[in-house]
């Protein structure tokens, strides 16, 4: 009898203290968790930037990560203290008005092939392990035009960018130079994430949602879709596309 253990994946609430005070619960895979807070900090322009922290450190046995930063964060940011399900994004349209959204100018230079993201998708699965060994976790990369940068797994679609975010920050990459590659379904609060990340080209094996679609046009992002078919689809944007 096959042993059912080997089909499951690991999921644990993980909270995060900013400046003394409970900000947020993860739920998530417990792996990356420094790269989590980064870049979830990030995400929701609670920093600037890596040089804001003063303080990062995860302690496993307390299932916490802890951050000091050198500023206070708005009170109100600690009004309602979130359990952030491994499904649930951490950004609202609400948030950002559509005319609010800076947009992200096309540079001369910058573009990928479609068979370049559609190799280099392959190679995201090929390389994931956790997907590998239990088939139910999502995964993000991080590549410039030469090759994969980085690569972090999670339950959580929205954890999984979060990481490779955090991931980018910490190694110091500038993220306006790069793509990201997501297994998950692109919503629109994965694409607010490309929008505070500075995040150009976001590409997904799956496809976006109409308002996904309408963020990444109105903030200049160049959405690929269906990246692992043998006809990847550009929504947005493709003049950072090439062979399409």
């Amino acid at each position: 009898m096959p042993d059912r253990k080997l089909n499951i994946c690991e999921e644990k609430p993980i909270k995060m203290i900013v400046n003394d005070k409970e900000l947020v619960t993860f739920m998530c895979t417990p792996n990356s968790l420094k790269e989590l807070a980064l870049g979830y900090l990030y995400n929701r322009n609670l920093i600037s930037g890596i040089n804001d922290i003063l303080v990062l450190r995860s302690c496993d046995d307390r299932d916490v990560i802890s951050v000091m930063t050198n500023n206070d964060l708005a009170e109100k940011e600690y009004n309602l203290i979130d359990v952030l399900a491994s499904g649930c994004g951490s950004g609202s349209i609400r948030e950002k008005k559509m005319q609010q959204l800076p947009f992200i100018e096309p540079e001369p230079g910058f573009n990928f092939s479609l068979l370049y993201l559609h190799e280099m998708t392959k190679n995201m699965f090929a390389e994931a392990e956790l997907y590998q060994k239990t088939g139910g976790v999502h995964c993000a990369a991080m590549i410039n035009q030469q090759d994969k940068l980085l690569q972090r797994e999670d339950i959580g679609r929205h954890n999984a960018v979060d990481k490779i975010v955090g991931a980018g920050l910490m190694a110091g990459i500038d993220l306006r130079k790069t793509a990201i590659l997501t297994t998950g379904r692109l919503s629109s609060d994965m694409l607010l994430k490309a929008v505070s990340a500075r995040v150009p080209v976001v590409v997904s094996r799956s496809i976006p949602s109409d308002l996904a679609l309408e963020i990444a046009e109105n903030a200049g992002i160049t959405i690929v879709g269906r990246a692992v078919s043998s006809s990847p689809i550009v929504y947005s944007h493709s003049v950072r596309i090439t062979d399409h």
